[in-house]
């Protein structure tokens, strides 16, 4: 984890409620397998420092299949099988940027180019979608929101879902900077995120920001 990333964690890490995250997580884990593992849990942080952030994409929680979740948003290890929320996120990725290369289930590509992707949970048990709603994440990421907008001014930030929208409030960010679109899963994916052209939307902001443009590919 990069260092300016590990602050927040220190800081936090000494309060209350995440004291309470450690707790509840003990307890998850002698009922169920939870996901992802220990060692992948903060990995949105190994990439860039905080200042470095130049668009964060917030979901929900991590993928509660087996072999799915690998600590970045949205992102699977599984090469073999893709998550049906991934593969509807690829149809739009491919509806902007038609010959774009999806040869990897993994965004890691995105992550090394300053794209911070994080759900309001970092944490979900084995089969149970949003189990770990209660325990306390959001409070987590908000702090780390926070952070990120008083680091740099010109983060583009994207809610993909009512959850992820509501904790950018709570974390103060202004309406105008947020790009808000429905939750990439089946259940949500057509109230707005199909044809939403979000990736066209990212890239034409940081245009305006005289940043340079994500390259959306998978490698």
């Amino acid at each position: 984890m990069k260092d300016s990333w590990l602050k927040i964690l220190q800081s936090e890490g000494k309060k209350e409620y995440f004291q309470k995250i450690i707790t509840k997580l003990s307890e998850a884990e002698k009922i169920s397998e939870i996901f992802p593992e220990q060692t992948k849990m903060f990995r949105a942080f190994e990439f860039f420092q905080v200042n470095e952030t130049k668009v964060v994409i917030l979901g929900q929680d991590p993928y509660p299949t087996k072999g799915f979740a690998d600590g970045l948003a949205f992102s699977s290890m599984n090469e073999r099988q893709r998550p049906k929320t991934l593969q509807n996120i690829f149809i739009e990725l491919q509806k902007d940027y038609p010959s774009v290369s999806l040869k990897s289930n993994s965004l890691e590509n995105w992550a090394k180019q300053g794209v911070l992707l994080l759900n309001t949970q970092l944490t979900v048990s084995q089969s149970q979608a949003n189990s770990h709603k209660s325990f306390g994440w959001e409070l987590f990421i908000v702090e780390v929101l926070k952070e990120v907008e008083k680091e740099n001014k010109n983060v583009i930030y994207v809610a993909l879902g009512n959850q992820a929208y509501e904790t950018y409030l709570k974390a103060n960010i202004k309406i105008e900077k947020i790009i808000r679109l429905s939750h990439p899963s089946p259940l949500s994916y057509n109230k707005s995120f199909k044809d939403g052209h979000l990736f066209l939307k990212i890239n034409q902001k940081l245009k305006e920001l005289n940043q340079s443009e994500i390259d959306f590919s998978t490698k």
